[in-house]
């Protein structure tokens, strides 16, 4: 049942009404609805995590989560943000079982995308460290494919793993260095690894400094760090704003572009030496699309205009046949990622020498 008094059975629901009702059960937790804000006791308030300044312009707001943009550095960052308590409380919430049990509590699932990704990027770092090998550690590992393969490859793997779900499954697979603990509780020795690699992470990290600091602490000197996130500056972000899902302020308190994230490196003994842009949903289809069904990620989106959205839906009809659905998938986001405006960043950076 979603409620006391309701006697559908649940399954009659589907995954993304259970979601909603979730979220919103959520939201009325954490917010005041009077002020519109998080509640004192959930609120935590923040300068710019790279910079430190405390020179932040409203970028937008969504379901009352304030998304800024600070003046001296550029740096995306809610403020104020949930704080350690509301957060740990949201990632053990319905919410985050709903989502867990589409994407992840069903090992068997598909992940085909996943799965392709990362294995590109394991060969992208592969060509990168000239195929010379070591120890690897996965920050967020999920159900260990990209570590099944970095083993395959000859690397000596390590993976950190939350989901309980995915840790006891790859830890099956893949052996006793799957742990379910963060980085800063596994207190791993210093200079360990060869390799460190996280794909979404980097941007539900609320503190990235204390973050970095044990990142560069566990690396060897000459290290790679393997970031994947998405680029804030992106076109598509920035047409579609707060109807995008990627803008979800219970779990994603910073958001990276490349210049930002190269300045957080910078400060942490890192050198980036790549940054490679991709576009899986800027095309125009998935602009129009937003602009009419904001994404699942949006509790209580703005109205959209009635005589507006009668020729936006045929417009989307149009461009879905396939000829013009083949340009526009291979026209539009090869233009943002030549010219760095792509909607994901992979980032390859070397810890320096001398910090």
């Amino acid at each position: 049942m979603l409620s006391g008094g309701c006697l559908k059975v649940e399954n009659t629901y589907t995954w993304k009404d259970r979601w909603e009702y979730a979220l919103r059960e959520e939201h009325k937790i954490l917010f005041d609805y009077k002020s519109k804000g998080l509640k004192e006791e959930y609120a935590e308030y923040t300068a710019c995590p790279v910079c430190a300044s405390s020179n932040p312009e409203l970028w937008f707001e969504k379901d009352w989560f304030q998304h800024v943009r600070c003046k001296d550095c550029s740096m995306v960052y809610i403020n104020p943000r949930m704080n350690q308590a509301a957060t740990h409380s949201f990632y053990n919430s319905n919410v985050n079982a709903i989502y867990n049990e589409t994407k992840f509590d069903d090992v068997s699932t598909s992940t085909k995308l996943d799965d392709e990704i990362n294995y590109k990027n394991l060969l992208m770092l592969d060509k990168i460290r000239n195929g010379k090998k070591g120890s690897l550690l996965e920050i967020g590992s999920a159900k260990g494919y990209f570590l099944a393969k970095a083993k395959e490859a000859g690397y000596e793997i390590y993976g950190l793993e939350l989901n309980r779900v995915n840790y006891e499954y790859s830890r099956r697979q893949l052996g006793d260095n799957i742990l379910d603990k963060t980085l800063s509780e596994v207190h791993f020795d210093e200079e360990k690894f060869d390799v460190i690699y996280m794909r979404d992470v980097i941007e539900h990290i609320p503190n990235p400094k204390e973050f970095l600091n044990e990142v560069n602490r566990v690396l060897k000197p000459g290290g790679q760090l393997f970031l994947e996130t998405h680029n804030v500056d992106g076109w598509i972000y920035r047409i579609a704003r707060e109807w995008h899902t990627v803008f979800f302020g219970f779990e994603h308190p910073n958001h990276w572009s490349p210049r930002t994230l190269k300045l957080a490196l910078s400060q942490h003994g890192f050198t980036v030496s790549k940054v490679k842009h991709f576009s899986l949903d800027f095309t125009i289809l998935d602009i129009l699309g937003y602009i009419v069904t904001p994404g699942f990620t949006t509790i209580y989106p703005k109205k959209v205009n009635k005589l507006l959205s009668r020729p936006i839906n045929i417009l989307i009809k149009i461009l879905s046949l396939k000829p013009l659905r083949w340009l526009d998938i291979n026209c539009l986001p090869h233009i943002a990622n030549l010219l760095g405006y792509g909607s994901v960043m992979k980032v390859i950076a070397q810890k320096d020498s001398i910090k």
